[in-house]
Order: structure tokens, then C-alpha cells, then sequence
């Protein structure tokens, strides 16, 4: 009987389920998608780079799925309360008429019971009818082979969604039925007279609150973009984060305080159809409302900065990538044994082709020039401030002469350098020791002897460059910067510091061969009587690369959909408890002759600004948030921000304005 009747109460409240049933399918459709990743990954054709990396994808997207299990939870909570309450006078009734508190408890279980399996399996068959879309997606952004694309159903992703949400809907039940046992059946008849408490604020002080709001966002905006560099340690950074919750919470609490006083005071718009009431009512929304919504506009702040970065970034990655690996692939080996690196290809019999057309050339080591004497007076400040120091200023700085380095620079697509007979340079990509010798550089006068002579910086600041392809991160003796001397000194009676090797082009065969785990064994056996050869392969550049931005996309999506979700559900969950609060205030307007669509007018207008106001604060914070997160991943390419802002766009247009569109249809069937 009690199971029939919550099928009943379920039939008939289908509709005000409506928003919920909403939120737990797209949550369900969303958990297994990016859950089922690994096993739509598993049947594409990839590189043992990419492989790697969609490993570790997994491995974040598993770890992320403990995270939004909690927010998700949280969320359904929230949802699961918003329905008791709309509830509470149903279940007095049921006491009133003589049901025991234990058979309430056991409807509300059954009900729990209908919706989590309705939920689960309309939420997974959208999942899984997504999903293949998203293995497009993936197929995409990996640039895998989609030959032997099949449809994929991940059992484990649907095991581990059913777990999850099985673990959710008890904690709800249980969250319910201690509300209900324990509420008491006054409490349970009266429950839709009470409303939310409205605090009425002082305009004067709502607007110094708001200017103070104002001047500390300016103040961590500022700090965070133009300052940026000063932000030493993390106490700097928490303290712009701080700033940034404060004065969002300020604006939350002060904006209806004053910004509605002032409306008031403008006779054309406050009395035109129905504004008074709106702003009325808009204003008691705020005033309730400033904690979830300071939290709802930072989770909207985070998924447009999060999108948009990592879109960013991608696209940034593969264009600097032109500059980056130019060539099919550079090897390098330390220079502490005979062998160079054609010796050693011989020696393990590896086909000379792979290095057909290549450039072999050498650096050289000397006493001269080590750390310590291009710094000069700067290393000499800095072994007085700090004595174990030594250690890194007697560290020995690569040699390399003028005409060798720029037959590199031409293949590597960067500027040559042409020195006097009395001048060196400094080249390196390792920007924190850069920054040490520019800083040495700019003192002036920086002269290093060699060779019985006094050469001079040819430039007060370090040239960007290197020896081996690196994707912008050092790589051996890049990570030290090298020297690069005139061609009239004679470097052949110096010891090598390494060997390298410059391979222009090469077969598609050998490119793939020199990225397998096979060739590294070969040239690099456990038994080998020489130092470790180094390869750097354009095609592993390229699939770290992608694969690297592929991670941060997923896991940005990840928890981007899940905020934007959790954000919006909140707003329209809070809507429709205000809509069902105050059905009688809508009844009144009837009843003076208000038409229904001024009406349905003046609730969209109520929900336009409340849906868009935290929106709103979230974009312009966005706006410098993710100014700071392109400069923190170093992105400086206009078109690749525009592209990411404009997929963005098309995410919040889409999921927040669905549920703009869902709560506003919901409401104003509540108020018909």
C-alpha cells in the first residue's frame, strides 16, 4: 500500500520534480562520461607518448570523481530539502489522519528509491549516448586513429556511477528521514507560513560597503595583473584570494541595500507595470541570498577561468610548437667517455638513415668560464650571503663558437649572432637562471677572461635559445645557459662538455622508432660503457604536448560542468522555494486585474536578474582571473583566448541557460 501510494505522489508531482529529475540526470550523464574515458581511450590507436598521458588522465579523472561525488552529493541534498519542504503540510496531513511517523518515513524511502532508479537509468543511457560523442571528442584532441571506432560501453564506469549514487541517495534518505522523525506535526501543518527572515539595510550603509567591496577587488585585480611579479610567496597570492571572497560576499550583502533605493527614487521605472513589485522582490532575494550567492559566483568565476584557460593553452601548445621541435629530432650525450653518438649507433647497430643529413658538433668545458665568473661581482654578493653557493658558481658553463651555434640557430628557426673578436654571449631557455645573469648583465662592465683575453658581454641581457628541442623546458646543459665565443679562438684543445646531434628530417619509420621504448633500450642498454644518449623527437614533443593540454582540458571540463551545474541548480532550486512561498502574493495580482503575462513578465524579470547577477560579478572577475592564469602558463596569443571565451560562451549559454529556462517554465507553472 505505502509502495502505491509514493508511485501515486510521484505520478502527480512529476512536474515539481521537474528541476530535480533535471539535476540528477545531467549529474549522473556527466559522472559516467568522463568516467568512461578509460575505456574509450583503450580502443583508439595511440603513441606509447599519448598512452602515457591518458594514463595519468585516468588516474586525475578517477581522483576528481571522489570530488564531484561530494559536490554532487551535497547538491542532491540541497535539492532533497527544497522537496520536504514543499512536502511538510502532505506529511502532517498523513499524521493527522493517523500514519505512524515510521510509514511517512518508509514513503519517503520508496519515493527515494523511484527517482534514484528512474534518475539512474535515464542519466546513464543519456551517459552512454553521449559518451560516443565524447570519444569523437577525445579521438579529436589526442588526434587518434578512429579507424576502428566501435560503440563502447564502460561496465566499470556504469558500476562506479551506480556505487557512487547508490552512496548519495542513502545519505539523502537518511538526511530526510531524521528531518521528518524528529519534526514535530505543528511544525509539519504550518511549514509554508514560514518564510525566510528579510533584514531591511541602511542605503547609506550599503553603499560604503559597496565602494569598500569595489576598492578591495580593484586592489587584489591590480595586484594580480600589473603586480603581478611582486606576488613572491603564497601568503601574497592568499591574501588576493582573500580579498577577492570578501569583497564578492560585500557586494552580495550591499547591492540591494542601495542600488534598489535608488530605483525607488525614479518614479518612471519603479512605478511602470509591475517594477515595484519586482524590485521589491528582487531585493528580498538578495538579502536571503548572499552566501549562496558570494559561493555560486565564484563557482561560475572558476568554471569560465578554468574553460577558457585550458582551451588557451592548448591552442597556445600547438602553435608555439612551430618554434619548438622545427626538426625531426636532436640527441645529446654527456661528453665523460670516448664514445660520441655515431660511435654508439654503430656499436648497437642502429640504422645510420635515422641521422641521414644530420649536424654532429660538440661543446666545449673550461676552468675560464664557469657561473662564477660571468656573474662576477654579483656571484661574489651572493657567495658572501650564502657560502654553499660555491658549489653552483664553480659549476663549468658549456662552450660553443659563433658559427656552430648559428648553423643551429638556422635549423631551430632562431636569430644568428654575430660578435666581435672581444665579445661573448650568453645563450639559454631556463628563464629563472636567465633572469640571474640578466640581472648580473644589467650591473655593466661584465668581462670573463679566456684564453689569455678579456672578452665583454656583447649584450647587457641573455639571448633566448638552445641546443636541444625542449618544448620551453631545459633540457642537459640548456638548463645552465652555454657561452657562445668568437670563431678566432681555436676550442679544439678544450675538453668536450657534450656531443649532439641535429636530425632535420627523417622517415616517418624512424620517427616512430625513435620514440619507442625498443630504440631507448638499444641505445641505451643496462650494460653500456657509456653516458645515457638523450633523445628529444619532434613526434614526442608534439604528443606530450597535445597530451599534456589534453589532461588539463579534460579535468577543466570535469569540474567545470559539475560547478556550473551546482551553481545553477542552486539558483533555480531557490526560485522555485520562492515561488511556491509566495504563490499568494501572485493570486493578490490576479485578483486586482493583473494580466497573466505582466505576471509571467515580472517573474522573468526576478529571474533574469538573478540568474544574471552572479553571472555578471563572475565574468568580470573572470576577466582578470583569467589574465592571471594565461600569464601563470605563460599563453600570449589573442587568438587562442578568443577561441576558448567563445567554447565557453557556448557551455554557460547552453547549461546555465537551461536551467534558466527549466526554473523559469517551472515557477511560472507553480504561480499559474
Amino acid at each position: 500500500m505505502l509502495f502505491k501510494l509514493s508511485i501515486k505522489n510521484q505520478k502527480k508531482s512529476i512536474k515539481d520534480y521537474s528541476l530535480y529529475f533535471f539535476t540528477l540526470i545531467l549529474g549522473i550523464a556527466i559522472f559516467y562520461i568522463f568516467n568512461a574515458v578509460e575505456a574509450q581511450t583503450s580502443m583508439m590507436e595511440l603513441s606509447q607518448t599519448k598512452s602515457q598521458i591518458i594514463g595519468v588522465m585516468n588516474s586525475a579523472l578517477e581522483a576528481m570523481s571522489v570530488l564531484v561525488s561530494f559536490i554532487l552529493g551535497f547538491l542532491i541534498a540541497y535539492a532533497s530539502q527544497f522537496l520536504i519542504k514543499k512536502r511538510k503540510k502532505e506529511f502532517g496531513l498523513y499524521l493527522l489522519l493517523g500514519m505512524k511517523k515510521i510509514n511517512v518515513c518508509m514513503i519517503i524511502f520508496f519515493e527515494t528509491v523511484i527517482i534514484g532508479f528512474i534518475s539512474l537509468l535515464i542519466g546513464l543511457i543519456l551517459g552512454i549516448s553521449l559518451s560516443q560523442f565524447m570519444s569523437l571528442f577525445v579521438a579529436s584532441l589526442f588526434e587518434a586513429n578512429m579507424q576502428k571506432f566501435v560503440f563502447v560501453v564502460s561496465s566499470k564506469a556504469i558500476i562506479k556511477t551506480i556505487l557512487y549514487f547508490i552512496l548519495i541517495f542513502i545519505f539523502v534518505t537518511v538526511m530526510d528521514l531524521i528531518i521528518v522523525s524528529k519534526a514535530k506535526l505543528i511544525d509539519l501543518l504550518t511549514a509554508h507560513y514560514k518564510k525566510e527572515k528579510n533584514m531591511i539595510k541602511n542605503p547609506y550603509l550599503s553603499f560604503v560597503l559597496f565602494i569598500a567591496a569595489c576598492l578591495m577587488l580593484a586592489y587584489a585585480y591590480y595586484n594580480v595583473t600589473v603586480k603581478y611579479n611582486t606576488l613572491t610567496s603564497q601568503n601574497d597570492v592568499q591574501i588576493q584570494i582573500i580579498l577577492g571572497i570578501i569583497g564578492t560576499f560585500l557586494i552580495f550583502y550591499s547591492i540591494s541595500g542601495f542600488v534598489l533605493a535608488i530605483i525607488k527614487k525614479i518614479p518612471n521605472i519603479y512605478h511602470r507595470h509591475l517594477n515595484s513589485f519586482v524590485v521589491s522582490e528582487i531585493g528580498n532575494k538578495i538579502n536571503s541570498t548572499v552566501i549562496s550567492g558570494s559561493i555560486i559566483c565564484l563557482l561560475l568565476f572558476m568554471t569560465i577561468c578554468l574553460l577558457s584557460s585550458s582551451f588557451s593553452l592548448k591552442r597556445f601548445k600547438e602553435n608555439s610548437l612551430k618554434d619548438t621541435a622545427p626538426i625531426s629530432a636532436s640527441f645529446s650525450k654527456k661528453m665523460d667517455d670516448s664514445y660520441s653518438i655515431k660511435e654508439i649507433f654503430n656499436k648497437q647497430k642502429i640504422d645510420t638513415s635515422i641521422y641521414k643529413n644530420s649536424y654532429n658538433f660538440y661543446t666545449y668545458t673550461s676552468l675560464e668560464t664557469t657561473i662564477g665568473s660571468v656573474l662576477g661581482n654579483y656571484g661574489i654578493e651572493m657567495l658572501n650571503t650564502d657560502p654553499t653557493a660555491k658549489e653552483y658558481l664553480d659549476t663549468k658553463l658549456p662552450i660553443i663558437n659563433e658559427s656552430t651555434y648559428n648553423k643551429v640557430a638556422k635549423l631551430y628557426n632562431n636569430k644568428t649572432i654575430n660578435l666581435n673578436k672581444d665579445e661573448y654571449q650568453i645563450i639559454g631557455n631556463n628563464k629563472n637562471q636567465m633572469h640571474m645573469f640578466n640581472d648580473a648583465l644589467k650591473q655593466g662592465n661584465q668581462t670573463i677572461a679566456f684564453m689569455n683575453q678579456t672578452l665583454h658581454a656583447k649584450y647587457n641581457h641573455t639571448i633566448d635559445g638552445f641546443l636541444m628541442m625542449n618544448n620551453n623546458a631545459c633540457f642537459g646543459e640548456d638548463c645552465f645557459g652555454f657561452i657562445i665565443i668568437p670563431d678566432e679562438f681555436d676550442l679544439n684543445n678544450l675538453s668536450y662538455s657534450s656531443n649532439y646531434l641535429l636530425v632535420p628530417k627523417m622517415s616517418d619509420e624512424n620517427n616512430k622508432y625513435i620514440s619507442s621504448s625498443k630504440f631507448d633500450q638499444t641505445i641505451n642498454p643496462e650494460t653500456k660503457e657509456w653516458q645515457s644518449v638523450l633523445v628529444s623527437s619532434q613526434t614526442d614533443l608534439y604528443d606530450e604536448s597535445i597530451g599534456s593540454s589534453g589532461v588539463i582540458i579534460f579535468v577543466s571540463l570535469y569540474l567545470g560542468f559539475i560547478f556550473m551545474i551546482s551553481g545553477a541548480a542552486l539558483l533555480a532550486l531557490k526560485e522555485m522555494s520562492d515561488a511556491i512561498d509566495n504563490k499568494n502574493k501572485y493570486e493578490i495580482l490576479r485578483k486586482i486585474g493583473t494580466s497573466n503575462e505582466n505576471i509571467n513578465n515580472a517573474l522573468f524579470k526576478q529571474m533574469l536578474v538573478f540568474f544574471g547577477f552572479p553571472l555578471l560579478l563572475a565574468i568580470i572577475h573572470s576577466i582578470f582571473g583569467i589574465q592571471v592564469c594565461n600569464i601563470m602558463l605563460e599563453i600570449y596569443n589573442s587568438d587562442a583566448l578568443l577561441q576558448s571565451i567563445l567554447i565557453t560562451a557556448g557551455m554557460i549559454i547552453v547549461i546555465y541557460g537551461g536551467y534558466f529556462l527549466v526554473s523559469y517554465l517551472s515557477c511560472k507553472r507553480v504561480i499559474k
